[in-house]
């Protein structure tokens, strides 16, 4: 967590100096550097100076420092959910960024399975990708349906209804699913 970084983007987002910072806080603007150049950790004290200086909340400046810019996610590491009932098979892939608006699947569906994206507001801007990674799925569309096959792609907006079936007998399917803003799957 590098909290004197975010303190040093404050003071320079408000085109304040160190030295006025530190006549009002009463910490040197040499502890000052320190703490903006990663040296040394502020006090709590001396954090809650410099926010209360800045007007800024604490638990406002910690969200800031705590969001991270990205995840990198090891195959390793993935977590999957599989529902016996529904034979769908979800790992979630490195869609954990806070506020993110996208996130990425990739789905397993069982013969004779299928999956439903949720439908979005018209209002909200978006979209759906489906990318057919093994096997083949029938894609339902308002007035057509579509064959997809290993390697193929869809695309298209997250208002469309849009339902996945799985119309193998013997094999499963697998797709990588992203979507912005984030897809919730109806599982039948």
């Amino acid at each position: 967590m590098n909290i004197g970084f975010f303190l040093k983007k404050i003071r320079k987002d408000k085109h304040i100096t160190l030295n006025e910072v530190a006549k009002s806080t009463h910490l040197t603007a040499s502890l000052l550097s320190q703490i903006e150049n990663g040296k040394t950790s502020p006090s709590l004290n001396s954090l809650e100076a410099l926010l209360r200086y800045y007007r800024v909340n604490i638990s406002d400046f910690f969200r800031q420092v705590e969001q991270k810019e990205y995840i990198f996610v090891k195959s390793t590491d993935t977590e999957s959910i599989y529902n016996q009932d529904t034979g769908v098979n979800m790992t979630l892939l490195a869609s954990k960024l806070e506020e993110n608006v996208l996130e990425s699947y990739i789905i397993e569906i069982d013969p004779l399975r299928q999956i439903t994206a949720e439908i979005i507001n018209r209002e909200i801007p978006g979209e759906r990708f489906i990318y057919i990674m093994a096997g083949a799925v029938d894609a339902t569309l308002p007035n057509k349906v579509i064959t997809l096959e290993t390697g193929d792609s869809l695309n298209f907006k997250s208002y469309v209804s849009c339902m996945l079936s799985n119309l193998s007998p013997t094999d499963k399917c697998r797709l990588l699913i992203s979507g912005n803003p984030p897809i919730f799957c109806n599982f039948k």
